[in-house]
């Protein structure tokens, strides 16, 4: 989902309200938080989990009706997987290397 389409719906529903939006040049502190204002509870989305996510699945999650984990990222790297929120700057600009390329099956 865009971004810009992500804050759009959350300002478009009554029970969700827009706390803040953390930007830095550091990917992982690149968030949305938002309320979900019937019971105060506040979710911190980042970015990547937002773009990556379809809308129903991000609202389940911030009201609470879905575990968080649908949006963790995990890679596969050498044989192992790990969650990419807890790797550093270096680690995550690899990652990005690594989509880059117009992959097509012949």
């Amino acid at each position: 989902m865009e971004l810009m389409r992500f804050f759009e719906k959350v300002e478009g529903e009554a029970d969700l309200k827009g706390i803040a939006v953390g930007w830095n040049d550091e990917v992982s502190d690149n968030v949305f938080i938002v309320e979900y204002v019937p019971n105060g509870f506040k979710t911190r989305l980042p970015f990547e989990s937002v773009k990556q996510c379809k809308w129903e699945d991000l609202r389940a999650v911030i009201a609470g009706e879905r575990e968080p984990n649908v949006l963790y990222h995990m890679a596969r790297i050498v044989g192992y997987y790990s969650r990419v929120e807890n790797w550093n700057k270096s680690k995550i600009g690899e990652l990005h290397d690594r989509h880059v390329g117009n992959y097509q099956v012949a």
